[in-house]
């Protein structure tokens, strides 16, 4: 800190300080020795505080001390007696008055008093706060106990509950399955008589079925025999009428037939003879032969065979 910092910070320290129990006029001299060196004095007058950054030398006491001690002092880390005593700061002249100047750095003796007993407050604050924690710190693990005591009781009648609420839970569930068994029981039986119910009202419908099969087959046999009876007379018309057509056909159309059976083995030698002369005039033959076929074809009649008509053996 510079020499003009430290000025200003005593001056700032001492403006607000009352020298009441300081008589008439008294002043020192302060050697800052190290960091910020350098000379000022402290003077009160009529218990008003003056600081100045000047040599003094009609002084009651000259004082030299480091920046950093006189600071302490001013921020109540140091006392001025305490600090002579140990030899931290030396003092030349009148030693009471320069450690009572130095010790009324900011508050007047009432004040200091009402800081002791504030500091005295504070510590007996933390005493007690102290005290209290140990207090809260022991209910706390008494709690603690009594909570993990109850937590165990509670564990325990939480598994007895459990183990009691499984033991109906297995009951019920064995009581379920004979009922269930009981039911399923009560229901095969009732379903394997419905089944027999069932199974003869199909046979005695299968059965009814085969008789009715049975009785139309026999109406249907029959009805064939009556068919059968009638078409056997029928039949005798048929052969007489269809027989007449066999007796004359047959011979007209053989007879029409054999003439150009006859002709044909002619103009066949002919045409050989012919073609051994010439086989060009061979073409001309060829082609003249068809044009005899038609003159010796007799007239397309039908052939009409007769329908032998054999009765139906229903009796099979």
């Amino acid at each position: 800190m510079t020499y003009e910092k430290i000025v200003e910070r005593l001056q700032k320290a001492y403006a607000k300080a009352e020298g009441w129990d300081i008589s008439g006029h008294k002043a020192i001299q302060i050697n800052i020795r190290g960091e910020g060196e350098g000379a000022l004095y402290i003077e009160v007058s009529e218990g008003k505080f003056n600081v100045q950054p000047y040599e003094y030398y009609d002084n009651d006491a000259s004082v030299t001390i480091t920046s950093k001690l006189i600071l302490d002092i001013l921020d109540g880390k140091e006392e001025p007696g305490d600090a002579y005593g140990a030899q931290k700061f030396s003092i030349v002249g009148d030693v009471e008055v320069a450690n009572k100047i130095l010790s009324l750095r900011t508050v007047s003796p009432v004040k200091k008093a009402v800081k002791k007993a504030t500091d005295e407050t504070k510590k007996a604050a933390k005493k007690a706060t102290a005290e209290t924690k140990k207090v809260a710190k022991k209910a706390t693990a008494e709690t603690k106990k009594v909570a993990k005591k109850a937590t165990a009781e509670t564990k325990k009648a939480a598994k007895k509950a459990t183990e009691e609420t499984q033991k109906a839970t297995k009951k019920v569930a064995e009581e379920t399955k004979k009922v269930a068994k009981k039911a399923t029981e009560e229901t095969k039986k009732v379903a394997k008589k419905a089944a027999e119910t069932a199974k003869k009202t199909a046979d005695t419908a299968v059965k009814a079925a085969k008789e009715g099969t049975k009785a139309a087959a026999k109406v249907i046999k029959e009805e064939k025999a009556k068919k059968t009876e009638t078409k056997k007379a029928e039949p005798k018309k048929a052969e007489a009428k269809k027989a007449e057509p066999k007796k004359a056909e047959p011979k007209k159309v053989e007879a029409k037939k054999a003439e150009p059976k006859k002709a044909e083995p002619k103009k066949v030698e002919a045409k050989k003879a012919e073609a051994k002369k010439a086989e060009p005039e061979k073409e001309e033959v060829k082609k003249e032969a068809p044009k005899a076929a038609p003159a010796a074809e007799a007239p397309f009649k039908p052939f009409v065979r007769p329908l032998a008509i054999k009765p139906a053996d229903d009796n099979k």
